[in-house]
């Protein structure tokens, strides 16, 4: 597997994690405004329900977010693997923190005041958020190599 279709499968495994958290906290529905205009006259809407639509059949605006998301993930994961350091726990807080601070000038112009804290300061529900990324580069890089 290539670096850029590890890229893709973290960010599809990503996509797929957040089913069980949407399914959990917004009865099975994730409704966002997506800026695609193909998607947009496509479906008569600029409403996207996330928790409905795979990876790729979300707008590119947020597939590009998924794969954001993945990308800084994996990257995160290689540098690690290179200096011999275990893919554990404490990763996934690091690369999590990373994820998340990476995020925010991504999306602050519609984050909430409490996406806006440090990583640290999230509630253990946002932080998740993050971890999701992070465990989902450790799985696809455990049962995938580089080419």
């Amino acid at each position: 597997m290539t670096y850029d279709e590890m890229i893709i499968a973290v960010a599809n495994l990503t996509h797929e994690s957040f089913f069980d958290i949407y399914r959990k906290a917004n009865n099975g529905s994730r409704v966002k405004t997506t800026i695609d205009k193909d998607w947009i006259e496509k479906h008569g809407t600029d409403q996207a329900d996330l928790a409905r639509l795979e990876y790729y059949e979300l707008p590119t605006d947020w597939q590009k977010e998924r794969w954001s998301g993945a990308k800084i993930a994996l990257d995160t994961l290689l540098k690690i693997v290179k200096l011999g350091k275990p893919l554990d726990g404490e990763f996934v807080e690091y690369a999590s923190d990373i994820i998340h601070e990476e995020w925010l000038p991504r999306n602050m112009d519609r984050a909430k005041d409490y996406h806006k804290l440090p990583y640290a300061e999230l509630s253990d529900f946002q932080k998740e958020k993050d971890r999701i990324f992070a465990r989902a580069a450790i799985d696809i890089y455990q049962k995938n190599k580089l080419e």
